[in-house]
């Protein structure tokens, strides 16, 4: 599934919205990223907890979003071979703001 369809699936959910960022599509939640494509490293960016984060690059599966050279600490990088799970990794993000908004 790319991207586009990704984002029709959640952008049923109240409170989800595709936007831009970086000037590529991505999706919100009532205003905060929660997802987006990041070609430049052929992956999918989400925000998740920072234990969550750490979680991922821990057991190899995601890495360190760092591209302006810091460290982004509720982002992780997802690569395009695993792009069969970038629904439940956008599911994730969508949970972890939900939570944020309370």
């Amino acid at each position: 599934m790319n991207f586009d369809q990704l984002s029709d699936i959640l952008a049923v959910e109240d409170g989800v919205e595709v936007a831009t960022m970086m000037k590529s599509p991505c999706l919100r939640y009532k205003g905060d990223f929660m997802g987006m494509m990041f070609d430049k490293e052929d992956c999918m960016i989400v925000k998740v907890s920072p234990e969550r984060v750490k979680e991922l690059i821990d057991q190899e599966i995601g890495f360190e979003f760092n591209y302006t050279g810091k460290a982004f600490k509720e982002w992780v990088m997802i690569p395009l071979e695993l792009s069969e799970d970038y629904l439940g990794y956008l599911q994730e993000a969508l949970t972890y703001a939900r939570l944020k908004k309370r």
